[in-house]
């Protein structure tokens, strides 16, 4: 779903950035996909495996206005709120004024916490879980949960919604998708997608954002 997403948004001979782009996976199918397009990724921890895809030292280094599409797949969840202020700063700046930033985070509530959290307590071969039973109830309905002070190692208590409220202060949300089950209700799904657009006040303040 990410590669067809970032394909059907990305122009011919396009731009896209992977933030947190570990060894580069993504952006190797993307270049499958599109040969056309420039890969960049940028990764605080991980460096690139695969020699198609160059990687940035710093989000600083890429050019005002140069990109088409940014991508931020399964990274947002483990962001301190000043981190996600930066990355949207950065969007911004980096995007070109019909560029799209590209979301995807954990569904961690609805009916997917129950296998969510037994699948983790299978390959940590352990009876104990982050949450506790009440919390499990409270994530089923659609409760908030409390979220750890440390949010590099966990899903525990992340709630897209809350992620959507943030970003619809800069960003206008496009489309929404969600993953395994595109057209039910979110609650039956474990993964959701966001494709944004800056707004356009936004894009002429993103000097004053960053």
């Amino acid at each position: 779903m990410a590669v067809n997403l970032v394909t059907g948004v990305t122009a011919k001979h396009g731009t896209v950035v992977d933030f947190g782009a570990g060894p580069g996976l993504f952006l190797h199918a993307l270049g499958e996909a599109r040969p056309d397009v420039t890969l960049l990724g940028y990764d605080a921890y991980m460096e690139p495996t695969y020699p198609e895809v160059k990687y940035v030292a710093s989000m600083e280094g890429i050019a005002a206005g140069s990109v088409d599409v940014l991508t931020a797949f399964e990274v947002c969840e483990h962001l301190y709120a000043d981190e996600l202020d930066a990355l949207l700063d950065d969007a911004l700046r980096i995007l070109r004024p019909n560029g799209a930033l590209v979301i995807s985070v954990p569904i961690m509530c609805g009916l997917a916490i129950v296998p969510k959290v037994s699948n983790w307590m299978i390959r940590s071969r352990s009876l104990k879980s982050e949450y506790t039973p009440t919390e499990v109830l409270k994530a089923m309905v659609g409760m908030r949960v409390s979220r750890p002070e440390n949010p590099r190692t966990t899903h525990k208590g992340f709630d897209f919604r809350q992620l959507r409220e943030v970003v619809e202060g800069r960003f206008s949300i496009d489309a929404t998708h969600m993953s395994p089950m595109p057209n039910m209700p979110w609650w039956l799904s474990s993964q959701y997608f966001m494709i944004c657009r800056p707004k356009r006040n936004s894009a002429s303040n993103s000097a004053v954002c960053a």
